[in-house]
C-alpha cells in the first residue's frame, strides 16, 4: 500500500489538536468506538516552515539562551512537534492522544537549524511497542533545510516514544522489568520547579498536555499531580553543553516522572567518547526522575 502523505504549509496549532484529539477521545468514550490497532500509513509533511524570532525570544524569558544562528536542540523540537501531534490526533491513530506519557527521546542535531529559513518537516509513526503499562509508539520527526553548501540537507532528527498507560493492543503483556536499586550520586546541580513550571512550558512549547497543567487535570489521567513536561527536562539537561554548530546526539530516558512543584538534583559526568552523562532524581525520595546521555556525532 502507498503511504498516504498529508502536505501542510505551516505547523498545525497544537492546542487545537489536544482540543480536538479530547472531544474524540470522549466520543469515542461515549459510543464505544474501538480505535484500530494498527499504525495507519501516513506520513504529514510541512514545506516552507520557517521558526519565527518570536519563538526564539519567547524561549529566552522561559527556558534559557538561544542563539538564532543556531537554535537549542529541544526549541527545535517544539516547533516540528505539531507535525507528529497532527499524526498522532488522527482518530484513526490506535492510542489516545490526552495523557500520552513521553517515555524517551533521541536527537541526531546534524546541522545548525536556523530561525527563518524555509524548513521542509516529515513525521511518521514507525511502530507499535508492548508495554508493561500500556502500548508505546515510536514517531520520527525530520527537519531539512539547507546545509553549508546551501544544498537541501538533512540537519536534524528525533525519535520519540509515547505510552498510552492502560491500552493493550497486543495479546503480548511484558513483565514489568526489575527495578534496580538506586544509589544517589553526589549532585553537581539542583532544579527548582515550582507549581507553574508545567503551564510556563506549555506556554512556549504550545504543548499543551493535561497532565503538566494542574494537579485536577493530571489526576484525571492517573497522576499524582501536574509533572513537568519531559522536553523541559530535556532543555535543562542540554542547557549550556550544546556544541556550536551542531553535530551531536542526545537522548533522555524518563523514568518517575517529576511532580510539581519539586526540586530535582542532578549529576553530570564525563562519559565515553568525549560525551556526558546526566541523571536527575529526587533527593527526598532517592528515586531517579530521568538519565540521559550527550555525545558528539562522528565526522
Amino acid at each position: 500500500m502507498r503511504m498516504q502523505t498529508t502536505q501542510l504549509s505551516a505547523p498545525p496549532s497544537l492546542g487545537r489538536l489536544y482540543v480536538r484529539a479530547a472531544g474524540r477521545a470522549a466520543t469515542d468514550a461515549v459510543v464505544r468506538r474501538r480505535r484500530p490497532r494498527e499504525l495507519p500509513d501516513r506520513q504529514v509533511v510541512v514545506t516552507g516552515h520557517r521558526i519565527p524570532a518570536e519563538a526564539v525570544t519567547a524561549w529566552r524569558g522561559a527556558v534559557g539562551s538561544a542563539d538564532p544562528a543556531d537554535l537549542p536542540s529541544v526549541l527545535v523540537h517544539t516547533q516540528v512537534f505539531g507535525a507528529a501531534m497532527e499524526l498522532m490526533a488522527d482518530p484513526e491513530f490506535p492510542l489516545p492522544l490526552p495523557g500520552l506519557v513521553h517515555l524517551s527521546n533521541t536527537v541526531l542535531h546534524h546541522r545548525p537549524v536556523p530561525a527563518e529559513t524555509a524548513l521542509r518537516v516529515t513525521a511518521r509513526a514507525v511502530g507499535l511497542v508492548p508495554h508493561h503499562a500500556g502500548t508505546a509508539v515510536d514517531v520520527v520527526v525530520t527537519v531539512e533545510g539547507p546545509g553549508d553548501d546551501g544544498e537541501e540537507a538533512l540537519l536534524w532528527e528525533g525519535v520519540s516514544r509515547y505510552l498510552a498507560k492502560g491500552v493493550h493492543l497486543s495479546g503480548l503483556r511484558p513483565e514489568r522489568p526489575a527495578r534496580p536499586d538506586f544509589v544517589p550520586p553526589t549532585p553537581t546541580a539542583q532544579w527548582r520547579f515550582g507549581t507553574g513550571a508545567g503551564r510556563r512550558y506549555a506556554g512556549v512549547s504550545g504543548d499543551w498536555n493535561p497532565i503538566h497543567l494542574t494537579g485536577v487535570s493530571a489526576r484525571l489521567f492517573g497522576m499524582k499531580g501536574a509533572i513537568a513536561h519531559g522536553m523541559f527536562l530535556a532543555a535543562r539537561m542540554l542547557e549550556g553543553r550544546e556544541p556550536a554548530g551542531a553535530g551531536f546526539r542526545w537522548h533522555i530516558d524518563f523514568e518517575a516522572p517529576v511532580v510539581l512543584p519539586t526540586t530535582v538534583a542532578v549529576r553530570y559526568e564525563p562519559g565515553p567518547d568525549g560525551g556526558t552523562r546526566v541523571c536527575g532524581w529526587d533527593a527526598r525520595r532517592r528515586r531517579p526522575h530521568f538519565s540521559g546521555e550527550i555525545t558528539p556525532l562522528e565526522s
